[in-house]
């Protein structure tokens, strides 16, 4: 996981693929498969700002039927430890502020 520094001096905690995360949010949308407070192993970033996490062999068992939630919202995941337990109160940055894009300001760096 990187770390960066927001120009009014917070933190952001930029998400990489093999991260431990813990879900803050359940899934939206009509069926929910992801429950706030499950936790796994990021496998994929995209360019949207969400993740494919798997939580099975994690906050799961090995083998169930839904072991992997796609396309979760960065913004609705803490870092976690090995046993599933945020690691610190920062947030995951988005997308634009990552790459250098708008601030909360709504400012450009």
């Amino acid at each position: 996981m990187q770390i960066d520094t927001r120009p009014d001096g917070s933190q952001i905690t930029i998400p990489e693929v093999g991260d431990l995360v813990r879900l803050t949010r359940d899934e939206a949308g009509p069926i929910v498969t992801a429950y706030a407070g499950e936790w796994g192993r990021i496998l994929r970033v995209s360019s949207r700002n969400t993740l494919d996490i798997q939580l099975a062999g994690f906050s799961r068992p090995r083998g169930v039927a839904m072991a992997l939630v796609s396309d979760f919202p960065a913004i609705s995941v803490v870092p976690c430890d090995g046993r599933g337990l945020p690691t610190d109160g920062r947030h995951w940055g988005s997308w634009e502020e990552r790459r250098g894009g708008a601030r909360p300001n709504g400012q450009r760096r």
